[in-house]
């Protein structure tokens, strides 16, 4: 029977039909109630396993259930362990068998097949396998209660609040405040924009017209201490963004020696930045070093994808004398910038370690402007998780 699966499972391709499927009316509908792996830092050549719970609207014959796989070239690389079953409404616990697999971006899904007809299921989720020799060295993956805050789980606060808006930094009009983000009891970080603005708090000279956050790992309170900090790598977050003009969602980094040594020469790699009324792209960027280095430009969402959806956002960053910073989107690279296009910049901003911002600023006229009429609030930066690697992985 494994082998027939298997055989089937090859022979449609995961969604390649060769029957019409049913009227909608007359199928039961399947809702995914959840899908995960067995391991939140997957290596290669270790063995993992996913787990999908499922439920039918109405008893559902299954040829076969599985759950899918797919590498970042869209190539079939499924979990083995496929087999038939009855899908109904008191839900149903998948477990694939283990498997390994090589270093690589992965998407995965639970899929099944019924009267001839494949149908693949969202949520799709995201994973990571790295080199055994390439540890992780930071990770959040944002569990816990609806209202925790986000160093919640975490031995030793990281995430401290930027004060940077008293001076209208990148030109924001928000207050930035630590209760702007908290923990939705759903695996995610919600940064949230809206107008719950301190009375009397300015912005710069000008009133503050917004909340939300900005969070840093550096602790301007205290004697400006770094929480962590990286040389080199991959740094990685998984997030879907606002849409509206003047939102502007981003990850990214500044020196860790950015309290003594002024911007740009302490460097900075904005791994991802969303203007909020460019739904289908991602900026990319690097500043940094005297002469002034300003490197990159918008990338489209590969697959015709919306940045309203969950992306993964990375860059690889090797920091060596010859390095480069390489960044790339669900796995697809999207730009490069080698230590010999950055000149003099490299050494002076891209040879030292480096600590993370997260933030949903508001405004910033110069570049994203100014929200109008079609923006809403509250607006809601949803954060999936933030991950960083000791060795790049592209």
């Amino acid at each position: 029977m494994r082998t027939l699966v298997r055989a089937l499972i090859l022979i449609t391709a995961l969604g390649a039909a060769s029957l019409p499927a049913l009227p909608a009316s007359a199928a039961p509908t399947v809702t995914v109630d959840s899908l995960t792996i067995s391991s939140a830092s997957p290596t290669a050549g270790r063995p993992i396993t996913a787990t999908a719970s499922v439920r039918a609207s109405g008893p559902l014959q299954a040829d076969v259930i599985t759950i899918a796989v797919r590498d970042a070239a869209d190539q079939i690389v499924d979990f083995p362990g496929a087999r038939p079953a009855t899908l109904g409404t008191g839900g149903t616990t998948f477990t694939s068998d283990p498997r390994s697999y090589p270093p690589g971006r992965y998407t995965y899904f639970f899929a099944y097949l019924s009267g001839g007809v494949w149908t693949n299921l969202t949520p799709r989720q995201s994973f990571t396998v790295t080199a055994a020799d390439n540890p992780v060295t930071f990770s959040q993956d944002f569990d816990g209660p609806a209202g925790a805050g986000p160093n919640h789980g975490l031995s030793t606060p990281v995430w401290f609040n930027d004060p940077c808006w008293r001076q209208a930094c990148t030109g924001t009009i928000a207050e930035y405040k630590m209760d702007h983000a908290r923990l939705d009891g759903q695996g995610h970080l919600v940064l949230t924009a809206d107008d719950r603005v301190t009375p009397g708090a300015l912005c710069g000279t000008q009133e503050c017209k917004y909340a939300s956050a900005r969070l840093t790992m550096i602790e301007w309170a205290t004697e400006s201490r770094v929480a962590w900090s990286q040389t080199g790598g991959r740094l990685e977050v998984r997030m879907k963004a606002p849409l509206g003009k003047g939102l502007w969602p981003a990850f990214w980094t500044v020196g860790h020696n950015n309290p003594t040594v002024p911007w740009p020469r302490s460097g900075e790699i904005d791994v991802v930045e969303i203007r909020g009324d460019h739904p289908t792209l991602a900026e990319q960027h690097a500043h940094g070093g005297d002469p002034y280095l300003h490197f990159g430009d918008s990338a489209t969402i590969p697959g015709g994808g919306r940045v309203d959806g969950f992306h993964t956002y990375a860059v690889d960053w090797d920091a060596g004398p010859d390095g480069y910073l390489k960044w790339s989107i669900d796995g697809v690279v999207t730009r490069t910038l080698t230590a010999a296009q950055a000149g003099t910049s490299w050494e002076q901003s891209y040879r030292h370690a480096h600590t993370l911002i997260l933030n949903l600023a508001v405004g910033g006229p110069e570049w994203v402007g100014l929200p109008d009429a079609g923006t809403r609030f509250p607006a809601e930066l949803v954060v999936d998780h933030v991950r960083a690697y000791q060795k790049p992985m592209l």
